[in-house]
């Protein structure tokens, strides 16, 4: 049977809200600079790492501020530590691929509760002076091109599943062998006539691969 790779975006995937549109909005330059920037990306005017970073240099207040109110405000899916202990009883490696940050992220997905985890995340400077800045893993024009660490899997003779929501998946949605899609990723998928299943929760995606694997 051919090893399977399962990799899974991070913001508004396993969280219910992604972490920079809430931090953007609620610390830094507003919903009214979110929607601008989008419309920007969407229009190609600004590449999707150039969107973030604008997001970042907007927020100039400390990381414990930002810390607090994510720990408040934002939760994971409740099915996503369930759905990683299966992957870990399977030994499926599971990876999380993410256009937002390692320092968000460890806030959510603690290494003694998923030690078996793969993160592949940017990194941020937090400064209250100048505005956070970013460090991308890449050049490229996401900053962190997800669909990279997919084509390595599938070198490797691995089956790769994506599952994902936005627009910084596209890449890794066009690569993998299947995906899990919702919101503008299922719009996305649609469009280029990419076969995927729809989804809202883990609990969902696990379900689905319990009874095949």
């Amino acid at each position: 049977m051919t090893k399977l790779h399962i990799f899974s975006d991070f913001d508004g995937t396993i969280t219910e809200k992604d972490t920079l549109i809430f931090l953007t909005t609620n610390l830094g330059g507003g919903a009214q600079l979110v929607e601008a920037i989008g419309r920007l990306i969407r229009q190609g005017q600004l590449s999707l790492s150039e969107g973030i970073a604008a997001e970042m240099r907007s927020i100039r207040r400390p990381f414990d501020e930002a810390e607090a109110l994510l720990r408040e405000k934002v939760r994971i899916d409740p099915g996503f530590p369930p759905f990683a202990a299966w992957c870990e009883q399977k030994q499926i490696p599971l990876t999380v691929l993410s256009a937002g940050f390692q320092q968000l992220i460890d806030l959510f997905i603690r290494r003694e509760e998923f030690p078996h985890l793969e993160i592949l995340a940017n990194t941020l400077k937090p400064n209250e002076e100048t505005g956070w800045q970013c460090v991308f893993r890449d050049k490229t024009p996401d900053g962190h091109d997800k669909a990279a660490p997919l084509r390595a899997a599938k070198k490797r003779g691995e089956r790769v599943i994506f599952i994902g929501d936005g627009l910084s998946d596209r890449g890794a949605a066009e690569v993998a062998d299947e995906v899990f899609a919702k919101h503008s990723l299922a719009d996305f998928c649609r469009e280029r006539g990419i076969n995927f299943h729809p989804y809202e929760t883990f609990d969902e995606v696990l379900k689905h691969l319990r009874n095949r694997f």
